[in-house]
């Protein structure tokens, strides 16, 4: 698999400080698991933040921590509820990468002509939307822009839009400065993951009509 697209260095370094969203983390992890340069590099980041760890200088604590901790023992707790069950992963007629491979999805959904996406159960993460975007070969998107960051990754056949081309494996940044129509290239279908946060901003009236619905 030959990619052109990867994290920037901002998201990688956003990644390895635990400061990307839970939907946003799991788009990166992905890449790595079909990107073995950016999957060492990863590794040599997290080396390097390990280093610098050890050499912080450590910080004085209160003296009267101790007895504030010992003091809480005793208060009680109330009972966490019951996490809800888990849906079972569904068959979308694409290997998965392994980091989204397990985790419940609601099932191919139409969003347009030749357009379809499925919602990936990411319960830890209240912002951040995690989808799978099915698009059909010579396909146009409708142009639209974006209300806060999103993170797409090609899984299966390519696109293109203002910026350039993204085949399997390339990975996409976008923000809310950024306004783009991706029309799919060749005769694959597209199939890409996403995570959005925010909501898409559709140009035209039949988008802006139809993501209401379907709530991207």
């Amino acid at each position: 698999m030959t990619m052109s697209r990867h994290p920037s260095p901002e998201l990688m370094a956003r990644f390895v400080a635990g400061t990307l969203s839970p939907a946003a983390a799991l788009v990166v992890e992905s890449h790595l698991a079909l990107c073995g340069d950016c999957a060492a590099s990863h590794r040599d980041m997290l080396a390097v933040a390990g280093v610098l760890f050890e050499r912080l200088s450590p910080s004085e604590l209160d003296a009267r921590l101790f007895e504030r901790t010992l003091a809480r023992l005793d208060e009680k707790r109330p009972t966490p509820a019951p996490s809800p069950a888990r849906r079972p992963a569904r068959d979308l007629g694409i290997r998965l990468p392994s980091p989204i491979a397990d985790r419940a999805t609601s099932g191919w959904r139409w969003m347009g002509p030749g357009m379809a996406y499925a919602r990936l159960d990411v319960s830890e993460d209240r912002t951040t939307q995690l989808v799978l975007l099915k698009i059909a070969a010579n396909r146009r998107m409708p142009t639209h822009g974006h209300s806060g960051d999103e993170l797409t990754l090609v899984l299966q056949g390519a696109f293109e839009d203002e910026h350039g081309r993204c085949a399997a494996g390339d990975l996409a940044e976008e923000d809310d400065d950024t306004h783009h129509t991706p029309v799919v290239t060749g005769e694959e279908t597209c199939i890409c993951l996403a995570s959005i946060e925010g909501r898409l901003r559709p140009h035209g009236l039949i988008g802006r009509l139809v993501s209401p619905l379907i709530g991207l």
